[in-house]
């Protein structure tokens, strides 16, 4: 799974950090949110109900350094948007 969130990341322009991807939800830029199930339960709660609110898909992964690693960064990433 991580290679095909890898492909998805790589063939869309993406916005990596919660205070970005819930500004560009809100703007209605965004096509799809990717959501790292172990981050703080209160932020992953707010970004998946802005995102359902705002009719954008939510794709969870397991963990937010895995994330990270999807999105060439070398720190973990809680939340990215793909636009």
């Amino acid at each position: 799974m991580l290679e095909q969130i890898k492909d998805l990341i790589k063939k869309h322009n993406k916005i990596i950090g919660a205070n970005q991807v819930k500004k560009a939800i809100s703007d209605g830029t965004v096509r799809c949110v990717i959501v790292a199930l172990d981050c703080d339960y209160g932020l992953r709660q707010s970004l998946v109900a802005l995102a359902e609110k705002n009719d954008v898909e939510v794709i969870y992964v397991p963990h937010k350094t895995e994330l990270g690693f999807a999105c060439g960064i070398e720190v973990a990433a809680s939340v990215v948007a793909l636009y």
